[in-house]
């Protein structure tokens, strides 16, 4: 594992900052804490954002025209990623807001290629150390500014001394630092100094995670603890036994979502939530329903929150809603069928070569990464809307993963189809000479 960067390699981690604040500066907004709370704040930075966003955008062509890349579209992963993309483009069409829906199409175009273009430029171990270089900057930029500026590092609207470091809020801040104890778990340290890098980060995200008072991101942090200590029992098994081990594990997992489905409430209460999850199963409630007004195709992009048919959602709750807090319910509000589907194909997708991933000999170890990514994006899409922001790393990592896992299990069906091959052609040998 090789930490130093090459020039390139420090270029991919400036552009991986910008996804990973979530596509936002928050740091430059006005100086009265709370940075995403109030549409007045946005607006007075949303200039300048777009400047950064067009600085962005240019960086990412010269790499592609300086590695002269070509489109993976021998992926059926990466075909679904920009076919979900071609319905995000034909939204347009319908749009109530073009300048939004322009900005929105366009960002979801580049930041799928770039995705590829990452999975395509570098192997996943060095990713991972782009990955941690990334993360380690963005855990010690939240910190500098919860502790030197508290004013933009720590919230002092609704979450109340909770941090949100060099985000817009509490959860971005918390989901990120779970991604970064993804990046440092799958690190392979050789030396002295790489393991004071790995054990830095973990202990730099775990604290974060804990001071963004995110109890999505707690949850999501303990559930990864737990599968990667599983993985770690797993893979000592020998690849025969890995399918029963693998059952019980499910089961296993099983056991524990039924237990935690029949104490649900004391559970969250333990977290400090109430049984709607801070309002969120009477907003899915709400905007379930406004999802049958424009089944098919959605609202498009920027075309509900903020506009007179949230006005309806508004009145149920008697509190304004900016979001669905779910990606899939999003994706479904905002795009409609003709848009949910692509997205639900690329998941499962990248599930069931997960899948067949950790039940071959080698495979998994070297997709690790890609895995734990796949399910923290699960899981933090489930209570937030990872998917519906184009210019955050939650989406980089979901085409990336879906890519990677997708190519690791053909380049392992190949070994074996091959290992095969020469197997049959020795027994073949073996009963004519005999």
């Amino acid at each position: 594992m090789r930490l130093n960067l090459t020039l390139n390699e420090f270029g991919n981690v400036c552009l991986l900052l910008f996804f990973g604040t979530i596509g936002y500066v928050p740091i430059l907004m006005p100086n009265t804490g709370g940075a995403l709370t109030a549409q007045r704040q946005m607006d007075q930075v949303h200039d300048i954002n777009h400047v950064i966003l067009l600085a962005i955008w240019g960086g990412i062509f010269y790499f592609l025209l300086k590695a002269r890349f070509r489109l993976r579209l021998d992926l059926l992963s990466a075909k679904v990623a920009l076919v979900y993309c071609a319905v995000v483009v034909l939204g347009v069409v319908w749009s109530t807001d073009l300048q939004s829906a322009i900005t929105t199409d366009t960002s979801a175009i580049i930041s799928t290629i770039y995705a590829i273009f990452l999975i395509s430029k570098f192997p996943s171990e060095r990713l991972a150390v782009i990955l941690s270089w990334v993360v380690l900057l963005l855990a010690l930029g939240s910190a500098f500014f919860a502790l030197i500026l508290p004013q933009y590092g720590i919230d002092h609207f609704a979450n109340t001394g909770a941090w949100q470091g060099v985000f817009g809020q509490k959860n971005s801040l918390g989901l990120v630092m779970v991604y970064g104890i993804t990046f440092a778990l799958v690190l392979k340290p050789r030396s002295v100094i790489q393991r004071a890098w790995k054990l830095g980060i973990l202990f730099f995200c775990v604290a974060e995670v804990g001071l963004s008072q995110s109890r999505e991101a707690w949850v999501a942090c303990a559930a990864l603890f737990l599968v990667h200590s599983f993985l770690n029992v797993y893979s000592r098994f020998a690849p025969k036994s890995r399918g029963p081990v693998m059952f019980l594990g499910f089961l296993g997992a099983s056991a524990v979502a039924g237990i935690a489905a029949t104490n649900w409430v004391s559970l969250l209460n333990l977290l400090g939530r109430d049984a709607t999850l801070t309002g969120r199963t009477e907003l899915w409630k709400a905007v379930l329903q406004e999802c049958k007004n424009h089944l098919w195709v959605g609202y498009n992009g920027r075309g509900f929150w903020g506009t007179a048919n949230a006005t309806r959602v508004d009145a149920i709750l008697r509190w304004p809603a900016t979001s669905s807090h779910n990606g899939f319910l999003e994706c479904l509000l905002q795009l409609g069928v003709v848009g949910l589907l692509p997205l639900l194909v690329l998941f499962s997708l990248a599930m069931s070569n997960g899948i067949k991933l950790l039940l071959s000999s080698s495979g998994f170890e070297s997709s690790r990464l890609w895995i734990y990514s796949l399910l923290t994006i699960t899981i933090f899409n489930m209570v937030q809307d990872t998917t519906g922001f184009f210019n955050s790393i939650s989406w980089i990592l979901l085409v990336g993963s879906a890519c990677m896992l997708e190519q690791t299990a053909h380049t392992q069906a190949a070994i074996q189809d091959q290992f095969r091959s020469v197997r049959w052609t020795e027994l073949e040998f073996a009963r004519r000479t005999v």
